[in-house]
């Protein structure tokens, strides 16, 4: 899931430093056109530690590729100084989205990637300057970032306030899972509710219903006409046949989407330890009979789309059970997978937990720096955060 690579990544940077001499040794600049071959070819050999080792890909264009994580996106490189060879990625992303009911600029930072030959005391710190500095330079007073929950290294360095590294503000667990498709039966839901999938001519009402419903919900994106299915947009690659809509007496109730962004950005395996290698065949018949996912093959794409857009009226579960239902339905022949995350305290997250899936948690953290202190302070705590999972 992309909270883990998010995670995994810097839990690499923690690890990354450099000498007495490290100012010298290694540069800091930010990616151009010209660094598209390399920053693809990075990403996909810097695969997440673990049993299951996972490597995002951007082909054919890494910093399109961005356009969904914020309107502005920036990715920090660094270079060993006299190879010239890359060595770490770090993305800071802004986008406007709804802040204790307001629209604002909010900052995301992810994609920290770094070679582990490089790992050698202190360039966290320089990293961390580097991001500052941009951060001076930008709207987003406010940043968001998630770390998966089992990552104690990353969260004890992240935590530690030291080496000139932003505050970093628990605001609890975001829940993300892995849901098979395989197996899913149609259940009864609500027949007073009409799903339909969206059409062009539903866009204006659409977009209305995301930001006025929406902003009841912390770091809600606030999106445009433009965000859908058009590149450059927050929701790049999803069609309106894609976006789906409930509907009682004419009356819109809630919006659900299935995004499939492999067109421009994906996960793929690329390998598995040994034991879990020779397990994988016994392990995915059991899963089938389970309704779990399987385990795809060795350097494969995986084969999913992102559950996005989860607004529901009044958070009515039968409204939101209704939309799922018709998008399992619609998708089971086309995919083998759904990812999805909520908040823990996202009043419609058991609905989703009540189907057979692999959980992924991770935190969520507001970091600052001094000048977004009281950002951090002044929010309603008792607003629901939401991320788009397909924008993390």
């Amino acid at each position: 899931m992309t909270a883990d690579g998010i995670a995994a990544s810097r839990a690499g940077l923690c690890a990354v430093g450099l000498a007495a001499d490290g100012a010298a040794r290694f540069r800091f600049g930010l990616a151009t056109p010209e660094d598209n071959r390399e920053l693809l070819q990075f990403s996909l050999d810097a695969a997440m530690p673990g049993a299951i080792r996972f490597s995002f890909d951007r082909a054919p264009d890494y910093l399109a590729a961005l356009c969904v994580e914020g309107r502005h996106s920036e990715v920090l490189v660094c270079r060993e100084s006299q190879t010239g060879r890359l060595v770490a990625t770090g993305h800071r992303s802004v986008k406007p989205a709804f802040v204790d009911g307001e629209a604002a600029a909010l900052g995301y930072l992810s994609g920290l990637r770094v070679d582990p030959a490089a790992r050698s005391g202190q360039l966290l710190a320089r990293g961390y300057a580097f991001l500052r500095g941009l951060h001076a330079r930008g709207p987003a007073r406010l940043c968001l970032t998630t770390v998966m929950e089992d990552n104690r290294r990353a969260k004890e360095v992240l935590l530690s306030g030291r080496l000139g590294l932003p505050a970093y503000h628990d605001l609890g667990r975001f829940c993300c899972v892995a849901v098979s498709l395989a197996g899913q039966h149609r259940v009864r839901s609500n027949s007073n509710i009409c799903v339909r999938p969206a059409t062009a001519a539903d866009g204006p009402s659409v977009v209305q219903f995301l930001n006025r419903e929406g902003r009841s919900r912390q770091f809600f994106p606030e999106y445009r006409l433009e965000d859908f299915g058009q590149p450059g947009g927050l929701l790049a690659c999803l069609e309106w046949k894609d976006v789906f809509l409930a509907v009682r007496a004419n009356e819109l109730l809630g919006v659900l989407a299935a995004w499939d962004q492999r067109a421009l950005r994906r996960w793929r395996v690329t390998g598995y330890a040994p034991w879990l290698r020779c397990l994988r065949v016994p392990l995915n018949f059991v899963a089938g009979l389970r309704g779990m996912p399987r385990l795809p093959k060795p350097d494969s794409t995986l084969d999913y789309f992102v559950l996005s857009l989860v607004c529901i009226r009044q958070n009515d579960c039968a409204v939101f059970h209704a939309l799922l239902e018709t998008i399992l339905q619609e998708k089971r022949s086309q995919y083998a997978f759904f990812l999805a995350g909520l908040h823990e305290r996202d009043p419609l997250l058991p609905a989703l937990l009540a189907r057979p899936h692999v959980p992924l948690p991770s935190r969520l953290y507001a970091v600052a720096w001094e000048d977004g202190a009281k950002a951090v302070q002044k929010l309603d705590r008792q607003r629901v955060p939401y991320l788009e999972l397909g924008a993390l």
